[in-house]
C-alpha cells in the first residue's frame, strides 16, 4: 500500500522554521494528525499477521499543484494507493496510474470527476442528506417539511426525492403546523433553517403540540445553531432529533481503546483527522487482504470503523460511499 499523503517537506529549510509550521500551520497539523491514525492502522495490521508492505510518500501538494507525476515510477507496484489529499490531485493519480492501481481519496468531499479506479471515501453532502430522506421513505409516516426561504435548494432536494412531503409554507405558526400534522401516525418534520429565531419558533411550537401528535425533529444537516443556548436541550431531546452523520461520535468500547492507545503513543487525545487516518488506512489494508478482486470487495462488503463507515457503490463510472449514520439526539446528562 502506498499514502501519498501532503507533508509538503520542501518547505522546511530548518529545525526553527519547522517548529514555526508546527505552531501556524494547520494544514500541516491535520496531515500528522491523518498520518498518526494511518501508523495505527498499520501498526493493527502487524498485530493481526498481515504481511503488508508500506510506502509512506510526500504528494507536496496544495489544491492546484503537487508532485504526483515526479511519484509515479514509485506508485505501479503498489496494490492500492491512500491520498492525495484535494480532489484535483487524486483524480490525477488515478488518470495517471490508470484502472488496475485503485485510489482511495481519503478527506474529500467533492464529487468530482469519475474514475473506475478512484474511490470517493467521503460521503457527499447531498449523499448524506438522501441517506436521511432514504430512511423516513422506510417509514410508514406523515412528513412535513419547514423550510427556511434562503434554503432553496434544500426545498428541491426534499421535493425531488420526497415527493408526498407537506411543506409549511408562509408564516410559521402553531396553527399552520398543525394543519399538516396526523393523529394517531408517526410525524417526521424535517427543519431546515440556519436562523436562531426560526428553530426556536419552530422546536417550540413541535414541543408544545407533543401532547396531541407523534412528532420526531429531523434535520438533514446539523449546524451549529441546533448548539445555541436560545434552543433549550431539552426540548430537542423531547422531540427526539435525528440527523445524518459521516461520524458515530458515540463512545462505543473500540473508540475508547482507541483513544487511549493513542494517546500512549501520542501524548494527545485523538482529533477527527487522527482517527479518519486511521479508519480510511484500515478499512483498505483489510480489503486487501480479502480472497476476492479489491474493486470486487469495495463494492460488496460493508466495513465499519472507529468512527466511519464505508459502503461503496458504484455510480457514472466512478466509486462513491454511502456509508451514513442516522443519528438520534442524546438525552441529556445528569
Amino acid at each position: 500500500m502506498a499514502l501519498l499523503l501532503p507533508f509538503n517537506m520542501n518547505r522546511v529549510e530548518s529545525d526553527t522554521i519547522r517548529m514555526q509550521l508546527l505552531r501556524s500551520d494547520k494544514f500541516l497539523n491535520m496531515t500528522l494528525d491523518f498520518y498518526a491514525g494511518a501508523l495505527m492502522a498499520i501498526d493493527s495490521a502487524k498485530v493481526l499477521g498481515l504481511p503488508l508492505k508500506v510506502k509512506i510518500l510526500d504528494s507536496n501538494e496544495t489544491k492546484n499543484t503537487s508532485d504526483i507525476e515526479s511519484l509515479r515510477g514509485s506508485l505501479t507496484s503498489a496494490d492500492a494507493v491512500v491520498g492525495p489529499f484535494f480532489q484535483s490531485n487524486v483524480e490525477k493519480t488515478a488518470d495517471l496510474l490508470g484502472t488496475g492501481i485503485p485510489v482511495v481519496s481519503p478527506l474529500s468531499k467533492e464529487p468530482g470527476r469519475p474514475y473506475p479506479n478512484l474511490f470517493q471515501s467521503m460521503p457527499s453532502p447531498d449523499k448524506v442528506k438522501m441517506a436521511m430522506l432514504d430512511y423516513l421513505k422506510k417509514k410508514d409516516a406523515n412528513v412535513v417539511a419547514v423550510v427556511d426561504p434562503k434554503k432553496a435548494s434544500s426545498r428541491v432536494l426534499i421535493k425531488n426525492n420526497y415527493p408526498s412531503a407537506r411543506f409549511a409554507d408562509g408564516a410559521i405558526t402553531a396553527g399552520t403546523v398543525k394543519l399538516l400534522l396526523v393523529k394517531d401516525k408517526m410525524n417526521y418534520v424535517i427543519m431546515e433553517s440556519e436562523s436562531t429565531g426560526m428553530i426556536k419558533n419552530t422546536t417550540k411550537i413541535l414541543f408544545e403540540a407533543l401532547p396531541e401528535y407523534q412528532i420526531q425533529l429531523v434535520v438533514l444537516e446539523k449546524t451549529d445553531e441546533l448548539d445555541n443556548d436560545e434552543i433549550p436541550l431539552a426540548r430537542l431531546t423531547a422531540l427526539k432529533l435525528m440527523y445524518p452523520s459521516v461520524t458515530n461520535d458515540s463512545d462505543t468500547p473500540e473508540s475508547l481503546l482507541f483513544a487511549k492507545v493513542f494517546k500512549q503513543k501520542n501524548g494527545i487525545f485523538p482529533n477527527q483527522f487522527a482517527t479518519r487516518g486511521f479508519d480510511v488506512t484500515f478499512d483498505v489494508i483489510l480489503r486487501m487482504f480479502q480472497e476476492e478482486e479489491f474493486k470486487e470487495v469495495m463494492g460488496g462488503v460493508v466495513s465499519e470503523q472507529i468512527e466511519n463507515k464505508f459502503a461503496y457503490a458504484p455510480q457514472n463510472g466512478g466509486n462513491y460511499n454511502t456509508g451514513v449514520f442516522i443519528i438520534l439526539r442524546p438525552r441529556p446528562e445528569r
